[in-house]
């Protein structure tokens, strides 16, 4: 049985962050002393297993194998006590694993965190500590604690002689002694951004706050009640900012925040609203990937509540430059509109960003898709979008668009002198259809595809092989 006899149990906010003495040695001679303290409320099992190893007095001898000046330096290696150089870092197999605890607190300067190899999950007794801001690591090491005092030591460490596998050439070891608990509750931050009130929020919002001295991670919560009583979504941020896109548009919501030391959370911040602008439209036609879209589409989007206008972007790239947009128009008040002269067989990509007023709403997701190289595609007053593939046909075709009302179509295949070889009759309802026209055993050449509904006919030239 193992006592952790360090870690006092649970009080109402939190934990008390256990703390600890590192002193250091170098060549046998005295070097200095660093403290250090842990992050129970963020990472136990890391401060459970590393508070253990200490009762065991395990990191006694132990070296700091490993300094990377700019970055880390990393120990507590029992093959470093005194096995050969060479298998300093590698670990023993008996030693007990401790699962990732990733968070999103940050790898700034002074930060601990648990060293381990390419499976997340193989952190044991080795860590690091960051000589430098190394947020390149957050979200793939768990972080458990901080240097609290002595930097200048690991500094010191850290700019030792080594050799070309950053190993000291004199030896730096270190003895581990636990010396009591940090208690402390953090204070409470305090709203900056966006005003308490404010309306037409999007979802690319900064919402920001004040720094908390002692905080290394804060919670964001969101709900549409404000009671809190339930809650919309909460967001861990190891920043005094956040830019989320989970938010929803034309809502109400409250926000709220606390800091978190590690081991205890403060109390909540005082409590805003805000408003947030017209959501994000559902895109309808063309579909995401679609190939084989007319050179002339219609493009159709579901309405979003509380809108009363729309802005449609073409683009041939997925960031939108203004260098690379075919089509940009604001001030749509329907939810289709056709675009004329796309370049045949080219990628495009469209989105739709809704407003209501002079007030611009969310933006919708990105779909892309592929015209095809059909020409004489004419669009009609009940069907928009018409395309066909693949171009050029072997055994099949499928012609695709968008009903604009539920109607009976016939499909019809002619010859370039006009005689009718196929034809097929299909209910469809209002919406994107996609119907397949068997062309088996057509001889090589041009044909044309008629689709009629309702009076209305459209024309599309095919090419089969």
């Amino acid at each position: 049985m193992i006592l952790f006899i360090s870690i006092p149990a649970f009080a109402q906010n939190g934990i008390d962050k256990p703390r600890y003495q590192i002193l250091t040695k170098r060549a046998g001679a005295f070097l200095g002393t660093f403290d250090i303290e842990l992050f129970p409320l963020i990472a136990p099992l890391h401060v459970q297993n590393f508070d253990s190893l200490v009762n065991d007095q395990f990191f006694d001898s132990t070296a700091f194998h490993r300094v990377v000046p700019g970055f880390v330096i990393q120990g507590g290696d029992p093959n470093s006590i005194n096995g050969p150089i060479s298998t300093w870092g590698q670990g023993q197999p008996w030693q007990v694993t401790v699962p990732a605890e990733f968070s999103a607190v940050r790898h700034l300067r002074g930060i601990l965190g648990a060293a381990r190899d390419t499976d997340p999950n193989s952190a044991s007794s080795q860590f690091y500590i960051c000589v430098a801001n190394s947020t390149f690591l957050d979200g793939n090491y768990t972080v458990y604690g901080k240097v609290t005092s002595g930097m200048n030591i690991v500094d010191t460490i850290v700019a030792s002689p080594r050799d070309a596998n950053d190993v000291p050439l004199q030896k730096i070891e270190m003895f581990v002694t636990y010396i009591g608990v940090n208690d402390s509750i953090p204070d409470a931050p305090v709203l900056n951004v966006p005003a308490d009130g404010a309306t037409g929020v999007l979802n690319t919002q900064n919402f920001s706050w004040s720094a908390v001295n002692s905080a290394v991670m804060y919670t964001v919560e969101f709900s549409t009640d404000p009671t809190f009583a339930t809650l919309a979504f909460s967001v861990n941020a190891g920043n005094v900012s956040l830019i989320t896109t989970a938010l929803q548009g034309n809502t109400v919501y409250y926000w709220r925040v606390k800091s978190n030391n590690g081991g205890h959370e403060s109390a909540y911040s005082s409590i805003r609203t805000f408003t947030t602008a017209t959501g994000n439209a559902n895109l309808v036609y063309p579909p995401d990937l679609s190939t084989g879209i007319a050179v002339n589409p219609v493009f159709v989007w579901d309405p979003v509540p509380g809108a009363d206008s729309y802005t449609l972007q073409v683009s041939t790239s997925a960031t939108f430059t203004t260098q690379s947009m075919v089509y940009n128009t604001a001030g749509l008040t329907g939810t289709s509109q056709q675009v004329n002269g796309l370049n045949p067989n080219s990628v495009y990509y469209w989105r739709v960003r809704s407003a209501l007023g002079t007030t611009q709403g969310f933006y919708s997701a990105k779909f892309s898709f592929t015209t095809g190289t059909s020409t004489g595609v004419t669009d009609n007053d009940l069907i928009s979008g018409i395309s066909v593939s693949p171009v050029p046909a072997k055994d099949h075709i499928t012609v695709s668009g968008y009903m604009k009302k539920s109607s009976e179509v016939e499909l019809a295949i002619h010859s370039i002198d006009g005689k009718q070889l196929n034809a097929e009759t299909h209910p469809l309802k209002q919406g994107v259809f996609a119907l397949p026209l068997d062309t088996t055993g057509l001889p090589s050449g041009i044909y044309f595809v008629t689709i009629q509904s309702e009076g209305h006919e459209s024309v599309l030239r095919i090419a089969v092989y």
